[in-house]
């Protein structure tokens, strides 16, 4: 009942939110009293406004030490994992495979975000095409190191990829090959074909191997059932999960883009660029001292 309540709060705040970004208005912002959130005037708001945002998260994946830490303390714990799986194979078990998603899971597209900022343009499946026919992705720090150590071990990799595999696949591979990933071939690349939920592929491998981790950098590349579940669902099927993380599931940083971020509001690809401002401001939890209202 209570988790029902908080839905409908959010979704009344959401309406109330909307409604106020599609007025047309010649200040730049309006104050929402109910979610203390500046609004946005839809009338002056667009997408190159939108991609400002991209800014701090892209700098931090792109500069950040921290950013280069977290990688290698996933990667190193899938080393661990590794060993324990590898030690523990008897013959006649299925064969050991590690399930990876491609997109800041092992390789990095930050300079086709970086690129984004200052444009009056988004992400679209036009531009996405042909820089992953430009085949120039930069590997993450330490995963070729990582899938190849497993590789060594006998663990097939299987990249189950969100890339549409009629447009994406040869781009994918030979990007892949060019850093020197392991099984980059066509039986291990599981791109889209149709629904961007993952599961059904994964269900695919796991019929005749053993996986033993999970890897990506968004909830739906583990086998939690969060495919277009909203903000709370997913937070609470990570929370329900959270003994995977670390033992089985590997997940990288990425305050880029992701699921998270269409979880905000029902059919969030189809709102405005005003629009989508105000529900992720809508989602901000605050604090404000008194001398920053003077």
């Amino acid at each position: 009942m209570l988790k029902n309540k908080k839905k409908f709060i959010m979704s009344m705040a959401l309406s109330l939110v909307l409604m106020s970004s599609s007025v047309p208005a010649l200040a730049t912002t309006t104050q929402d009293k109910d979610t203390n959130q500046k609004v946005t005037s839809e009338s002056s708001y667009d997408l190159k406004d939108l991609n400002e945002q991209l800014v701090m998260g892209v700098t931090w994946m792109q500069s950040s030490a921290e950013y280069r830490a977290l990688c290698y303390q996933a990667y190193n714990t899938g080393k661990t994992i590794v060993n324990e799986a590898a030690s523990n194979f008897k013959q006649g078990d299925k064969p050991l495979a590690i399930i990876t998603d491609c997109d800041e899971a092992v390789i990095d597209n930050n300079e086709y975000e970086a690129g984004l900022i200052g444009q009056k343009a988004g992400y679209s499946e036009k531009t996405w095409t042909q820089w992953v026919d430009h085949a120039d992705a930069k590997a993450m720090p330490g995963a070729k190191e990582f899938l190849n150590y497993a590789a060594d071990k006998g663990v097939e990799i299987f990249y189950v990829t969100g890339r549409n595999e009629k447009t994406c696949l040869d781009g994918t591979i030979k990007n892949l090959k060019k850093l020197g990933y392991p099984c980059v071939d066509k039986k291990h690349m599981r791109l889209k074909t149709d629904s961007s939920n993952k599961q059904p592929r994964m269900d695919e491998i796991i019929k005749d191997y053993n996986v033993i981790i999970y890897m990506g950098d968004d909830a739906g590349d583990f086998p939690i059932n969060s495919y277009g579940k909203d903000v709370e669902d997913r937070n609470q099927l990570v929370d329900v999960n959270k003994n995977n993380f670390g033992t089985h599931f590997l997940i990288l940083p990425n305050p880029v883009y992701g699921h998270w971020e269409s979880a905000l509001a029902k059919d969030y690809f189809k709102l405005s660029p005003a629009e989508k401002d105000n529900v992720r401001k809508l989602h901000l939890k605050t604090w404000t001292s008194n001398e920053n209202n003077n």
